[in-house]
Order: C-alpha cells, then sequence, then structure tokens
C-alpha cells in the first residue's frame, strides 16, 4: 500500500479530529451508562432485563469483532468511521421518536442497544487502523496519548453528564442528545481531508479473513504476548463488572454516592495516565512502561479485595486502586496500541485489532458471567483476589517476550503478516 500524507498531532485538523472523539466519547459513555436507567425510568424495567441488555452487548462485540476486522481492510477507513457515526445517530434518534410518541418498547430499546453496540466495535477497530495512515507511524505515541486523554474525558464526564441530562432533560431527550454527539463526531470527520490510499483488496472469504488476523496476531512475537496480557485484564475487568458495585455495596457500606465519586477518581486517574504515557515511555522506554502500567495496575487492584468494612477506610482503599490503578492501566493501554499499529502493516490493521478485541471480548464475558459462579465458593473478595492475580499472571507473558528490551516503538515486520 503506498505511503499518503500524514497530520501532524500539531495540525488544526488532528485537534479538530481529536475534538470529535472526544465529543464522541462522551456520548458512548452517555448511551453506555444512561440506557438502561432511561429502560428502568421509562419502561420499568425488571434486573432480568437489565442482565439480558448487558449480557447481549458482549455477545454483540463478540460477534462484530472480527467481522469489523476483515471490512475495515477492505474498505478505505474514513468513511467507515463516519459511516458509523451516522448510523449510531440515526437508532438513537428512532428511539427518541418512539419515546415521544408514546410507542417505544423494550425490545425496541434492547435492539438499538445491541446495534449501537456493534457500530461502537467497528467504530473503535476502523479507528485504530486509521491513526497510522492518519499521523504517521512517527507520531503514534503523542497521537495514542492525546485519544487516552480524550477517552479519559469521557470516563470522567459521562456518567455525570448522562446523569444531568436525565435529572433536567428527561430520558427521550437525553437519548436525542446521544444521537447529536455522534453527528458532531462525523462532522468533524467530513472536516478532515487527509488522503487515504485505496485498500488491499481481500479476495478470501469472510471465514478465511478472519482466521489469517488470528494467526498473524498469534505467530507474531510481540503481538501474542500483548494479546495474552490484555485478554487477562479483560477476565479480570469482567469479573470486576459482575462484582464491584454489590461488594461495594454490601460488605464495605458504600453509598452510591461514593461509588459514582469512586468512578470519577477512575477516569481522572486515565486522564493523568494519558498525560503521563509518552513522559513515562521516554524515561523507562516503551516495553519496560507497558510492563509497569500492568504490573501497577494488578498490585493496585489487590487494595479492592483487601479494603478493610469500615466505610471511610474502605473507601480510601477503593479510591487509591481507582485513581493509580487507572493510571497505571492507561499506560499499559497506551504502550499496547503503539506497539500493535507500530508492528502491523497497514493492509492488516483492521483484522488483527478485531481479532484481538474478540480475544478480549470472550474473556471478559466468561469474566462477567462467571464472576458470580466464584463468589459462591470463594466469597465476592476472594473472586475480586483471584480477578486482580488474572491480570497480575499477564506479565509473565510479556517478560518471555521481547518487549523489555525495547527502547521505543519497532517497524512493521511485514513478513510476519505473509498470508
Amino acid at each position: 500500500m503506498p505511503n499518503s500524507p500524514t497530520t501532524s498531532v500539531s495540525d488544526r485538523s488532528f485537534r479538530t479530529f481529536l475534538a470529535g472523539r472526544t465529543v464522541s466519547e462522551l456520548g458512548s459513555r452517555v448511551t453506555r451508562e444512561g440506557l438502561p436507567i432511561i429502560a428502568v425510568l421509562l419502561l420499568h424495567a425488571t434486573a432480568q432485563d437489565l442482565s439480558w441488555l448487558a449480557g447481549l452487548s458482549y455477545v454483540v462485540a463478540l460477534v462484530a469483532a472480527p467481522l469489523s476486522g476483515v471490512l475495515v481492510d477492505r474498505r478505505r477507513r474514513r468513511p467507515v468511521l463516519i459511516a458509523a457515526d451516522l448510523l449510531r445517530a440515526a437508532a438513537l434518534t428512532l428511539l427518541t421518536l418512539l419515546a415521544f410518541a408514546g410507542l417505544l418498547q423494550f425490545w425496541q430499546l434492547l435492539l438499538a442497544f445491541c446495534v449501537v453496540a456493534a457500530l461502537n466495535t467497528l467504530f473503535d477497530v476502523a479507528d485504530q487502523a486509521w491513526l497510522p495512515g492518519l499521523v504517521g507511524r512517527q507520531q503514534l505515541e503523542p497521537a495514542n496519548a492525546a485519544l487516552s486523554v480524550a477517552s479519559a474525558i469521557g470516563e470522567t464526564g459521562g456518567p455525570a453528564l448522562m446523569g444531568i441530562l436525565i435529572q433536567f432533560l428527561g430520558g427521550p431527550l437525553t437519548i436525542l442528545s446521544d444521537a447529536v454527539s455522534y453527528l458532531a463526531s462525523a462532522a468533524t470527520l467530513l472536516q478532515l481531508h487527509s488522503p487515504e490510499p485505496e485498500p488491499d483488496r481481500i479476495r478470501q472469504q469472510v471465514r478465511l479473513a478472519i482466521r489469517d488476523g488470528f494467526l498473524a496476531l498469534w505467530r507474531h512475537p510481540l503481538l501474542r504476548p500483548l494479546a495474552v496480557a490484555s485478554a487477562l485484564l479483560s477476565l479480570c475487568g469482567g469479573i470486576f463488572d459482575a462484582l464491584y458495585a454489590f461488594y461495594a455495596l454490601r460488605d464495605l457500606h458504600l453509598s452510591a454516592f461514593a461509588i459514582g465519586m469512586l468512578i470519577t477518581g477512575g477516569g481522572v486517574g486515565a486522564l493523568l495516565g494519558g498525560l503521563a504515557a509518552p513522559y513515562a515511555a521516554r524515561r523507562l522506554g516503551l516495553g519496560r512502561a507497558t510492563i509497569y502500567g500492568l504490573l501497577g495496575f494488578g498490585v493496585l487492584t489487590l487494595l479492592v479485595p483487601l479494603a478493610p468494612a469500615a466505610p471511610l477506610l474502605g473507601f480510601l482503599f477503593l479510591l487509591v486502586a481507582q485513581l493509580l490503578g487507572d493510571l497505571a492501566q492507561t499506560l499499559f493501554g497506551f504502550g499496547e496500541a503503539v506497539l500493535r499499529q507500530s508492528v502491523t502493516p497497514g493492509a492488516w490493521l483492521g483484522r488483527v485489532s478485531g481479532s484481538q478485541r474478540l480475544l478480549g471480548n470472550v474473556l471478559g464475558a466468561i469474566g462477567a458471567f462467571g464472576g458470580g459462579l466464584l463468589a459462591g465458593p470463594l466469597a465476592v473478595r476472594g473472586a475480586l483476589f483471584l480477578a486482580a492475580l488474572f491480570a497480575l499472571f499477564g506479565i509473565f507473558w510479556l517478560l518471555r517476550s521481547p518487549l523489555p528490551a525495547l527502547a521505543s516503538a519497532p517497524t512493521v515486520e511485514a513478513g510476519s503478516f505473509s498470508a
């Protein structure tokens, strides 16, 4: 694939892209956190209904990830990003119209939630594949650091914005505001005029293209351990998704407000991690910074099951774990993204990213559905302790790889990706 002109991270066009990405991140968090609440307020959804909402989102992501990877490698990436934004906006606008007409039913909200989850996966895979061509591989570190900050802003501000919108605008207008955020993201992408080369056409069947994406990911000496470590991190996250709120409420006797403050603290930590990641990569070397990020996250996560039952002390333990743990996790995520984008040829970025997301979603779903089962024989504290150990186990895969010796991102090794 021929090289195309790139955009500097200091250019106005990249700042426009970053602004749109930040708005999209806010919209995604409002949708993810807000639709279940709106389902309860407007449609009187039950706990069983909400479990379907959460479970199907995982299933949709499992299916969408590898298919998205193949589609992204067969098309120019910017039109795919724009289409994903417009389709997400259309789905949420339709929900708003049904709500105002008094016709909204739970199955319609469930269907829209699944559609948006699939399009979120498509957008994320296309975005990861498009970035190296937009900014050039030499600027992947500052570009990914900026995107980490945008994601942290969404994580910090999205839930708070969702609460304000539902409180003052009501459910239907909150859904409509989500749609507007996706339109704003599409508008910023339309303003970018960085040319994209014609993609290499994949003439394989979809099944074979997905298989080759997995094989390329698995046989690469750097991508394989990073993928395994990321998947184990997702397994840890799935268990925490299932048990964290229950543990904080029932075992530590924290209030819902305190849990909201903890989530905000995690967003602040992720924001600080995005700002610190390029400095840590320069100071420690990209490989070591990535390893230390995962190690720090695993160790700090152990504070959660070790928290005392006294509410104040328990809150402080969890706050340190959220603030510093999310900072460390962002360091790992930054290094993983830079390395994957650096060593993967442009024609393979979609399939490789989709394969990695599928692996992470599989283990994340196992953790989410298995967390409750583990809590029986191990108790909730024991299950959370085991989850932290799963994250730490990824360190051994990284230490046995070329990662510890990497001072900076290596170049593309095209031979590792031959079909």
